[in-house]
């Protein structure tokens, strides 16, 4: 990252994001539509709304009311905090394990649910599957995450369903963490069409094509951060305290060890990194100075290939020859699902009791 590049005076969004322009006062595009969007939210309101939520699945399954995706990150983990001790819901946490996930992390998964008193479950799919996967969506896409944002989904939602819970509650926050919709995007149909041809579907149906009618209509999910303030550092000073937590915003660890390959990727693909938007959403947001999230990206964003980039992808079965015209790769080229029809679906799902 250089400071001859022209940023959003408001976030850090560079001039090369898509599509972007910036106002009279240097404030981008994005910004603009974020407070059209997200300024008038009634947090009152939503809330009572999630009480009313947790309230009617409060006491209905045998052993759990919910279940918690827990990868050891912040917002899982203050997730599972909310729900077990602000609001008394008998939580199962549930790990997903994509054969990257630092020892450190998990290490903190184990001690923070018997800290807490809850249940945990992990699930390791076949690796070799997985390297498979891995493989081939970099090779199609320039993105090997492209595999896990079907792939975790998938087995949340089927462990939920296995053990007998229908409210499952993610950490995940659209304001903070949502990607570019120029550049990112996925679903199991633009999944399946990268993978026909490389990979037999029935080698694939039971960690990627979990039955789509079970998550619409018999397994809800709610993202907390859509009804209570994500005060991130309010976050991280209970975390710290309740769980020895052990990190700060400005802290460059991952809970993933493909993520510093990932981003490193996506900007030699796209020109601008993965922290760069999501610090960007941070500032967007108020929970971070912009002059510090500057600082963090400089530090976290990889120019040059991250250490360890090379045994990372001979472990995917890859060398650096699969950057070879990363730049005009895309997930843009494979059918999805129809736009109308998804945001029908979410509406419908939102709808749901």
């Amino acid at each position: 990252m250089t400071d001859e590049v022209r940023r959003c005076t408001r976030c850090i969004l560079p001039e090369n994001y898509p599509n972007i322009d910036f106002d009279e006062n240097g404030v981008c595009r994005v910004c603009r539509e974020h407070d059209v969007k997200y300024s008038s939210i009634d947090w009152d309101a939503r809330r009572k709304k999630l009480e009313r939520i947790l309230d009617r699945y409060r006491g209905k399954g045998q052993k759990y009311d919910i279940m918690v995706p827990f990868s050891g990150g912040k917002d899982s983990t203050y997730t599972l905090w909310v729900l077990k001790n602000r609001y008394g819901m008998r939580c199962l946490a549930f790990n997903f394990d994509n054969g990257f996930l630092d020892p450190k992390a998990l290490a903190f998964v184990k001690s923070s649910a018997a800290r807490l008193g809850v249940d945990l479950i992990t699930y390791s799919p076949d690796f070799d599957l997985l390297k498979r996967v891995y493989k081939r969506a970099l090779e199609a896409t320039g993105e090997f995450c492209a595999a896990c944002i079907v792939l975790i989904p998938t087995s949340i939602f089927r462990a939920a369903d296995t053990q007998g819970i229908r409210l499952i509650a993610a950490g995940f926050s659209d304001i903070l963490e949502a990607p570019p919709p120029e550049t990112s995007y996925m679903d199991r149909i633009c999944f399946r069409s990268i993978m026909k041809g490389a990979i037999p579907l029935d080698e694939l149906k039971w960690d990627f094509f979990f039955p789509s009618w079970k998550r619409m209509f018999k397994v809800k999910q709610i993202n907390l951060p859509d009804y209570i303030e994500w005060n991130l550092p309010e976050i991280y000073d209970t975390l710290n305290r309740e769980l020895d937590f052990g990190k700060t915003m400005a802290d460059v660890r991952y809970d993933c060890l493909g993520t510093p390959h990932s981003s490193y990727l996506f900007l030699k693909r796209v020109g601008f990194g993965k922290y760069e938007y999501l610090y960007a959403n941070m500032v967007r947001s108020g929970v971070i100075a912009r002059e510090e999230a500057l600082g963090i990206v400089k530090e976290r964003e990889h120019r040059e290939a991250p250490e360890g980039f090379d045994e990372f992808l001979e472990s995917i079965g890859c060398d650096r020859s699969i950057l070879d015209g990363l730049e005009e790769k895309t997930i843009f080229t494979f059918k999805s699902r129809n736009r109308a029809f998804r945001k029908l679906a979410m509406k419908v799902r939102e709808m749901l009791p």
